[in-house]
């Protein structure tokens, strides 16, 4: 069986798996009803695997397994081992069981399972605090410059929509012409409250679900444009539909949206969107991109606080707003992923995806042919972060600048 045979039984498999908890647990299980894969590409596509138990199911991943096993080394089956895992470990857990939280971190959601040094994120607020204070704002703690910067550019709620269309048609253009053509594809603003996310891609009703109970300046809505929209999740859904469609890529690539290891670059992608379409303008934006880092890195952190050190849960909303200046809507959504049986390492994501799609894109930046292959590779496969390493050639290293 070659790779991409395997990676349509996988598929195959997967959708299964998703099916299957649906229908046994009809909405109501361990992650209500978004399924193992929320939104699914491969529908008409792929003739999913009709699953009658859970053994069925776990039997089935098992003998997928064995096959990834007798791969040749490389980054496809580097990948294809880690998704194999993921799958693993989600069956069991819809199943009623339970891991360890590292084992939820290496396996579900593919990435380390360690606790970010302290100089690390004290790294990231000194070089936050050094573009606040040239942007005008050197009064107080870095807490207070942060908090200052977001009240001062704040955009009225009355404003959004007309702000929100502005960019993504900017950010659309820029996709269009770096990265891949998006057909026209639009999405519109759809405001929510009371819920645990800043923002949701929701492709295919064509709408950018954002909570209003946060606020965002213009160089926060950019950064949300380009994470769901553009060239973020509705471009990853474009571009891996269109390459399996035109047999370039493998059946896989429609598990870009799957709540395990896939997660991972998505949201990598999402996170370094406006770089990935040169759309850092000016110190504004370098703030918000160097702010996404770091408080990325202390939500990381604060879900290790509170699964690895036991800490309270206003122990850990009190270290997310004093030490990373987090807006309240935003604590409270992080906690309550951190205690979620499923998702708790889903956290983690953001911060490692970020920290490989980075590495990658700052190593070919310059290269405009390894920039290229960078961007086939990225959106044209699927990958966990040593994979996609490996397949550019970049030396793989979980987070840092060296």
């Amino acid at each position: 069986m070659d790779t991409k045979e395997l990676g349509y039984e996988i598929t195959a498999i997967a959708a299964g798996l998703d099916s299957f908890e649906r229908k046994v647990f009809k909405g109501k299980g361990i992650i209500d009803d978004e399924g193992l894969i929320p939104l699914y590409l491969g529908k008409d596509l792929i003739d999913e695997r009709d699953f009658r138990s859970w053994e069925e199911v776990d039997h089935a991943i098992e003998e997928a397994a064995a096959s990834v096993g007798k791969l040749g080394q490389g980054p496809r089956k580097l990948f294809l081992e880690k998704l194999m895992h993921s799958l693993r470990m989600a069956s069991m857990l819809f199943q009623g069981g339970d891991a360890p939280f590292v084992d939820k971190l290496t396996k579900l959601v593919g990435v380390p399972a360690e606790s970010l040094e302290d100089s690390f994120i004290g790294d990231l607020a000194s070089r936050l605090e050094e573009a606040l204070d040239r942007a005008g704002f050197s009064t107080g703690t870095v807490r207070d410059k942060i908090l200052a910067w977001e009240q001062s550019g704040a955009i009225e709620p009355e404003h959004l929509e007309k702000v929100f269309g502005e960019l993504m048609a900017e950010a659309q253009e820029r996709t269009d012409r770096m990265i891949v053509d998006t057909e026209g594809y639009t999405m519109v603003l759809n405001p929510v409250r009371n819920t645990h996310f800043s923002a949701r891609c929701n492709f295919s009703g064509g709408k950018m679900d954002i909570n209003v109970d946060n606020r965002f300046s213009r160089a926060a809505l950019k950064h949300l444009v380009a994470h769901e929209c553009f060239p973020g999740h509705s471009t990853q859904n474009i571009y891996t539909l269109r390459s399996f469609k035109q047999g370039t890529a493998s059946a896989d690539v429609l598990l870009c949206s799957l709540n395990g290891i896939t997660g991972v670059i998505q949201e990598g992608i999402g996170d370094q969107g406006v770089e990935l379409i040169d759309w850092i303008e000016d110190v504004h934006d370098e703030i918000q991109a160097l702010l996404r880092r770091y408080q990325s890195s202390v939500a990381t952190q604060a879900a290790w606080k509170i699964n690895m050190e036991r800490i309270t849960d206003a122990q850990a909303y009190a270290y997310m707003r004093d030490v990373g200046a987090m807006q309240d809507a935003r604590i409270k959504g992080r906690i309550h992923m951190a205690r979620h049986p499923f998702r708790s390492g889903f956290i983690s994501s953001y911060f490692y995806g970020n920290e490989a799609v980075r590495r990658v894109r700052l190593a070919v930046e310059h290269d405009p042919k390894r920039r290229r292959l960078f961007i086939d590779e990225l959106y044209g496969n699927m990958h966990a972060p040593e994979s996609l390493c490996l397949a550019t050639g970049v030396a793989y290293r979980s987070h840092g600048d060296r």
